[in-house]
């Protein structure tokens, strides 16, 4: 499960054209999805096949389409996985050590299992989403404050 951490999808840049394509394609159901997607996919070797998937499941290909056409990394993991200490520290891009006080001190849950812990990725990304959202709001009081002053921001 959370193996895909160490080994994350890398596109190729002809899986970057074909995501193009792909979000090209699915013009107009990028606006507003609906609450159900049907698909059909058809292989010439295999046949074809339908589907039907939610909206928000249809929504999260889409937002992975995107990533594979700019090149990022992908990794798709669920909020209830339970990470390494090393494996959470890589999500927050912090050192072990520094993620290790951070438990210490509370601001992230975690659990012992025999001597090592583990973090729930939920927990992980809650984290980083409040440090975000802190840090943007810091810089734009900054940037105000900057703008008061008449210092050209």
């Amino acid at each position: 499960m959370t193996r895909h951490l160490v080994n994350p999808l890398v596109p190729t840049p002809e899986a970057a054209v074909l995501a193009e394509e792909a979000l090209n394609t699915l013009g107009n159901f990028l606006e507003n999805p609906p609450e159900h997607v049907t698909l059909s996919l058809v292989e010439p070797e295999l046949g074809g096949a339908t589907i039907t998937m939610p909206g928000a499941v249809f929504r999260l290909l889409v937002d992975v389409l995107k990533h594979v056409k700019d090149g990022h990394p992908i990794t798709i993991l669920p909020t209830q996985a339970e990470l390494t200490t090393q494996q959470a520290a890589d999500i927050l891009d912090v050192s072990r050590p520094y993620l290790v006080k951070l438990l210490d001190e509370g601001k992230i849950p975690s659990r012992k299992v025999g001597v090592y812990r583990r973090v729930l990725a939920a927990d992980v990304l809650r984290y980083k989403q409040t440090t975000d959202r802190l840090r943007h709001e810091a810089l734009d009081e900054l940037v105000k404050e900057g703008q008061d002053l008449g210092m050209g921001y």
